[in-house]
C-alpha cells in the first residue's frame, strides 16, 4: 500500500472523504541538517463531515486518523479543509 492510499485508508477510518489531494514535499527537505525521515505532505480534504464544524474541529478530525502515522510516515503536515460548498464555490462550480 503506497503512502497516499494509506492515508486515505485512514481518513476514511474518521471522516467520509468526497475529495483528497496529497502534495509530497519531501524532496525539498531530504538535504536539511536536521531531516529525521517521514514524509513533509500538504493535504487537501473535501468531506461532508466538515459541514458546522470549526478549522479546529476539522483538524482534530484529521488528525484523529492519522494519528498512527505521525512522526514515523509522517513527519509535517499542512491542511486545508473544505466542506462540499466551500470546495464548489472556491472551484466555481456551476451545478451548485
Amino acid at each position: 500500500m503506497t503512502l497516499e492510499e494509506k492515508i486515505i485508508h485512514k481518513l476514511e477510518t474518521v471522516i467520509s472523504v468526497e475529495y483528497v489531494d496529497i502534495l509530497d514535499d519531501t524532496g525539498k527537505h531530504i538535504h536539511h541538517k536536521i531531516f529525521t525521515g517521514g514524509a513533509h505532505l500538504s493535504i487537501t480534504i473535501v468531506s461532508s463531515d466538515f459541514d458546522g464544524k470549526s478549522l479546529i474541529e476539522r483538524h482534530r478530525l484529521v488528525y484523529k486518523g492519522l494519528k498512527p502515522m505521525i512522526k514515523n510516515e509522517i513527519h509535517a503536515l499542512s491542511l486545508k479543509t473544505h466542506t462540499l460548498d466551500e470546495w464548489n464555490e472556491l472551484k466555481g462550480d456551476p451545478n451548485q
